[in-house]
């Protein structure tokens, strides 16, 4: 009966813990689950939509990178404007270009000109590569079919400047800019764009001289309207693929800078390089009046560049061309700009401030969530031992990767089990020298006969040897003793040569000088045969490294280091020297990886794991493996990133980050275009597709 009321008694008992853990389980439960409704309701609030591979809101980095971007456009805002750009004319250049429009030259002579200017034209070409960017050029984005007039009027003296680099080389009359120049190029950009014209038709004739009548202007024949290749007296025309819908002054004015070049040095044609460098035919004319229009069309980008001479004017039937120079906007264009990024500044760091504190808020939720799911498992993790040890062990158990055997519910521990040997961690051994080294086992475990390793002093017959690699010394010293060409310790011989004397116990004697005579080898195979040798092996102080068995230690003053480097290797707690392993060194702070040679691996990956130059486990940082010539991102765990966003980067399923490439992500069902530099595209046009100021393509 006492033992019926005893089993009672402890049922109860567990029963009343089990109920304990679910009430304190439910409770936990509900606790979790209303901090992750409350940590769902801060995100929506704040408009989080997605989350990047460290968890941070997409909403917040985004706020960072906008923050970042504003500091330094209103940076070089704050810089006065000054114009770096030049295009070069060469002396050679400028000679062949008026000798092949001088109409009093012979034909050869014209000619010959014009294969100069195509030799030239090649050299100078290259100047494309020179434009240089100014700064406050890319803090603002454009409409280009809605440009504000003060930018037309900027990117009118660009241009402006830039030709008449070229006039004052060539010694022709520089342009002076015009209103109604201005206003020509405006007008003809409307009605090309309403003809439906293309990049790469010809001058839209028919438009150009329309224009000129609203100014009285001469114009060429009806006829040459028809023509598919009609005559016009106004424009120089250039054009672009490259469709520029939402631009930057930059990009504009690098466009501009482009078709001027083009006009120079397009190697095949100079009409519009004397047209433009203000030779006329071989007629410079006294005054060109000079303005320009940037426009897009249905497959690309149009420039006009218009001029009117002063002859021109002069025959128009009407009184409404205006020569006023407008006033340069470059700098109030700077000025306006940089008013309108410090205002978005502002707006922006406030709306910063206001989501890292939420962020920080959302942080402590999630943090107090991790810590109750930590005991959530923790209890499991209690759960399962409790039911693991109810379970009695016996016989041959594997935890793990390692094999061990119980008895009574105990491993066994330094001793064998059939062929089998256990350590003192009661783990059994593989391929390893085991009990106090004098037997082997293999990679199975199981013992090998007939195995026998030989390391240092070891006495075979009345004979002395030293073992290293299991193999006798020869000809050489251990320590104060020789080893001979058989392998056996010397005694009371002159050794080395004749050098060295060493006594009846092997032992070399100081200061003992040979005799006159040369010893004869004789006496060394005389004292071999009659050892006088002690039992106990010889005493020597271990130094250095030093193999014992299979395993390397290193030795210093007769004792193995432990916890340290020795070089590239590592020493572990035992003395052992780490091979084909992980180690933590604490000094350090720092995963190392010992390959199978014992040496650290640098530059290297070890599974999922990268380590560095200097050995060191890389952790939350990037690395550059110029073997796969990609970026990788190391999580804090050391393990790479993959499928996941770091920052305003991508890490795809192979771990590399993603660059010149689209790429599907499920998260935010939305296409992201990652440009040369890893970062995505943002609030612009990437290979005919636009992408929001969230980098999205839906």
């Amino acid at each position: 009966m006492k033992y019926k009321r005893s089993i009672v008694f402890l049922s109860t008992a567990i029963l009343l813990a089990f109920s304990s853990v679910v009430h304190a389980d439910s409770a936990r439960q509900s606790k979790i689950k209303e901090l992750d409704n409350k940590r769902s309701e801060l995100a929506k609030k704040n408009g989080v939509t997605g989350y990047l591979g460290d968890g941070r809101w997409y909403s917040l980095v985004e706020s960072e990178n906008k923050v970042d971007t504003l500091k330094k456009q209103v940076e070089a805002l704050k810089v006065p404007y000054s114009e770096k750009n030049t295009i070069k004319v060469s002396p050679v250049y400028v000679k062949a270009l008026k000798d092949r429009f001088d109409y009093s030259k012979s034909e050869q002579e014209r000619n010959q000109a014009e294969e100069i200017l195509k030799s030239e034209s090649a050299k100078l070409a290259l100047q494309k590569n020179d434009f240089i960017t100014v700064g406050s050029d890319e803090a603002e984005v454009y409409d280009l079919d809605n440009l504000p007039k003060e930018v037309l009027i900027e990117l009118n003296y660009f241009a402006f400047d830039m030709i008449n680099q070229v006039r004052r080389q060539m010694g022709t009359k520089e342009l002076v800019l015009a209103e109604s120049s201005i206003d020509f190029a405006s007008k003809l950009s409307v009605k090309m764009q309403k003809a439906d014209r293309s990049v790469e038709d010809w001058h839209y004739v028919k438009g150009i001289n329309e224009v000129a009548r609203e100014y009285g202007l001469p114009t060429s024949t009806k006829e040459d309207e028809e023509k598919k290749n009609g005559d016009q007296y106004y424009e120089n025309g250039a054009g672009t693929t490259q469709g520029l819908y939402d631009v930057t002054k930059a990009q504009l004015k690098r466009t501009i800078y482009n078709a001027i070049l083009d006009f120079m040095y397009n190697g095949y044609e100079y009409f519009h390089a004397q047209s433009i460098a203000g030779v006329n035919w071989g007629n410079p004319n006294n005054v060109d009046y000079f303005g320009l229009s940037i426009f897009l069309l249905k497959d690309g980008t149009q420039m006009s560049f218009i001029t009117v001479s002063d002859k021109q004017i002069s025959k128009s039937t009407k009184n409404n061309f205006s020569k006023k120079t407008p006033a340069n906007t470059t700098e109030s264009n700077r000025k306006s700009t940089l008013g309108k990024k410090e205002k978005e500044l502002e707006v922006e760091k406030g709306k910063l401030e206001k989501l890292n504190i939420s962020y920080k808020e959302y942080e402590k939720i999630s943090k107090e969530i991790d810590k109750l799911n930590k005991e959530e498992e923790k209890e499991k993790e209690k759960e399962r031992k409790a039911k693991e040890a109810s379970k009695e062990k016996k016989g041959w158990i594997r935890e793990g990767n390692d094999w061990y055997f119980y008895k009574n519910n105990q491993p066994i521990k330094n001793t064998w089990e059939s062929d089998y040997w256990f350590g003192s961690d009661g783990k059994m051994a593989t391929d390893s020298w085991v009990d106090n080294g004098r037997y082997y086992v293999d990679k199975s475990g199981k013992y090998v006969q007939n195995k026998n390793q030989k390391y240092g002093w070891v006495q075979e017959g009345t004979a002395w040897y030293f073992y290293k690699n299991n193999r006798p010394i020869k000809n050489t010293w251990e320590g104060d003793y020789w080893f001979g060409s058989d392998g056996k310790m010397v005694t009371d011989s002159w050794v080395d040569n004749g050098r060295y004397y060493v006594d009846g116990t092997g032992r070399y004697v100081q200061n003992k000088k040979p005799a006159q005579t040369k010893p004869t080898p004789s006496k060394e195979k005389q004292v071999e045969k009659n050892p006088t040798k002690p039992d106990p092996a010889p005493s020597f102080k271990k130094n250095g490294w030093i193999q014992e068995g299979k395993t390397w230690y290193f030795y210093k003053n007769n004792q193995p280091l432990k916890n340290t480097w020795q070089g590239s290797y590592y020493l572990k707690s035992d003395g052992k020297m780490a091979v084909s392993e992980w180690v933590y060194d604490s000094y350090y702070k720092a995963w190392y990886y010992l390959k199978s040679d014992g040496s650290y691996s640098r530059s290297a990956w070890q599974g999922s794991y990268y380590l560095k130059s200097n050995g060191k486990m890389a952790e939350s940082e990037w690395i550059y493996d110029s073997s796969y010539q990609a970026w990788y991102y190391l999580k804090s765990n050391g393990v790479y990133a993959n499928s996941a966003w770091q920052g305003s980067y991508y890490l795809k399923s192979n771990g590399k980050m993603a660059k010149s490439e689209w790429i599907y992500d499920n998260y935010y069902k939305a296409w992201f275009y990652l440009k040369s530099n890893g970062i995505y595209a943002r609030s612009e046009r990437v290979q005919g597709y636009w992408v929001d100021d969230l980098g999205r393509w839906k």
